[in-house]
């Protein structure tokens, strides 16, 4: 995901929006005062966190590059475990990896536009190898694994937030004020948000029986960030380096083919920004070389409407059949 890139909004909105802020992700941890008093400088942005342009300008310098145009990548590497309930011990099943690239451009009315696509892969947890089968304990079979590759997951950024997700009675959109809350300690600065949000599934228990989860596709995300101060200050820099967390709790994968069973996934994840693909994990760069090469680049260009995994996947993919008995 990417704070990395995790673009901000991806979070559907409903991850798709990466901040449907929720915890009060509106109240700044530190006010601006004090932060100008413990960093103030001669060449310094003096970022004033209580203010919406200046977390605007901390934001894309973490989630992408004030530079237009300029393409960046964030990776993100982790575990989904199996919550079953409230007596059941929860389950690790596979590892999730992947990365994001986006391309940040300012327009004229002061907002950026940002182009961005995704793309993750489930992975061993003996070996960390992408897997392309798995076998599932719970219903006792062997299914396939599909890769997470949504393109595009655009958004803007702005002062104010806005973020529309879906087509029709279908579309979902969040807009909030662009405040987020930042604690710094020294050189280090922490920013977190998180994300709760539903829309309708694009799966139908008629057509997809073994794969439906209910008529609701329900996640919450959760993201934590840490940079440097002084890189989010310097004038001279149009990107900070970052590293973090991501944390979602969603449904079962359709591909799991665990239909209407009780239970929900946890995806617990380190993310961090880097200098370019060439950073990549071989195994995550060799893959998507071979079949997705579009996502080691960020969009050169603003298309709609967004993609979520499950709406990919819907398009790709054919219902498996019930089995007999």
């Amino acid at each position: 995901m990417s704070l990395i890139n995790f673009n901000p909004m991806r979070m559907k909105v409903d991850r798709r929006k990466m901040l449907s802020l929720s915890g009060g992700a509106g109240a700044a941890f530190a006010s601006g005062a004090a932060f100008a008093a413990g960093h103030a400088q001669t060449d310094s942005l003096n970022l004033d966190f209580t203010k919406p342009e200046d977390n605007l300008t901390a934001w894309v310098k973490l989630a992408s590059s004030l530079e237009d145009g300029k393409e960046t990548c964030g990776y993100y590497k982790g575990t989904i475990v199996a919550v079953m309930g409230n007596d059941a011990k929860n389950i690790p099943l596979f590892g999730y990896e992947g990365f994001g690239m986006s391309r940040v451009t300012k327009l004229p009315d002061g907002r950026y536009e940002n182009l961005h696509r995704e793309v993750s892969y489930y992975t061993d947890l003996k070996t960390g190898q992408i897997i392309d089968e798995w076998y599932n304990p719970f219903i006792e079979e062997t299914v396939k694994v599909w890769p997470v590759h949504n393109d595009p997951v655009n958004s803007y950024y702005s002062t104010q937030f806005s973020q529309t997700f879906g087509e029709g009675d279908q579309a979902e959109t969040v807009t909030f004020p662009f405040i987020l809350p930042w604690e710094v300690h020294g050189d280090r600065v922490v920013t977190s948000f998180a994300v709760h949000t539903r829309w309708p599934s694009p799966l139908t228990k008629e057509e997809w029986p073994r794969e439906y989860g209910g008529k609701w596709y329900k996640t919450s995300e959760i993201f934590h960030i840490h940079a440097r101060m002084s890189e989010l200050n310097d004038p001279t820099k149009m990107k900070a380096m970052n590293t973090g967390s991501w944390t979602k709790e969603a449904p079962w994968i359709p591909w799991m083919l665990m239909g209407e069973t009780p239970g929900r996934l946890m995806y617990i994840t380190t993310v961090a920004s880097l200098n370019g693909t060439e950073e990549l994990p071989a195994h995550i760069r060799e893959r998507t070389e071979e079949q997705f090469p579009i996502h080691l680049s960020a969009p050169d260009k603003w298309s709609e409407p967004n993609n979520t995994s499950f709406e990919t996947w819907v398009k790709e993919a054919s219902p498996v059949p019930v089995k007999e008995g």
